[in-house]
């Protein structure tokens, strides 16, 4: 028995293997990264993880999260939100959503150009209207205060998705 092809053999095995995993690595590890459903990167201060089917998904927003519903067909759970001035991760029951305010992180930020180098105006753009989680119903409207919106318990907002 010839000993080289064996070594050359279970060499190209080990390194095809790691190749493999790095890969998946990769891949796993992007997932976290962009939205399920808008493919947008997800922000620290607005990171929602949603359940659909007992799988969860990563998403940039809480409006991505909560539309799922619509777009998949299937119930969706949202089992954390970040709050959006801390940054810590919130239990959805017990957390506030400001909605439709003047920040939006998902929205992009320069105008997309025509054929012929006019901005086109959005007609849709499924991170709007903007939704912000927040820790305390107090931060939340001094949030309003400054940028608009309004202010909603996060089950009561749920609730008109689910519909």
């Amino acid at each position: 028995m010839n000993i080289r092809p064996f070594a050359f053999t279970l060499v190209s095995i080990v390194v095809l293997g790691g190749l493999g995993y790095s890969g998946w690595l990769y891949f796993a590890q992007l997932e976290h990264q962009t939205c399920r459903a808008c493919s947008r990167p997800i922000h620290d201060h607005s990171r929602t993880v949603a359940s659909i089917n007992g799988k969860p998904g990563y998403y940039c927003c809480p409006t991505c999260a909560l539309t799922e519903h619509k777009q998949a067909g299937k119930p969706v759970q949202i089992t954390q939100a970040t709050d959006y001035l801390g940054g810590a991760a919130l239990v959805p029951s017990e957390s506030y959503i400001v909605r439709n305010s003047d920040v939006n992180p998902c929205t992009r930020h320069e105008a997309a150009l025509t054929p012929d180098k006019h901005p086109m105006h959005p007609h849709f753009d499924r991170c709007s209207p903007s939704m912000l989680a927040f820790r305390e119903m107090k931060t939340a409207q001094a949030f309003v205060a400054e940028h608009g919106g309004q202010v909603l318990r996060f089950t009561e907002l749920a609730a008109q998705f689910q519909r």
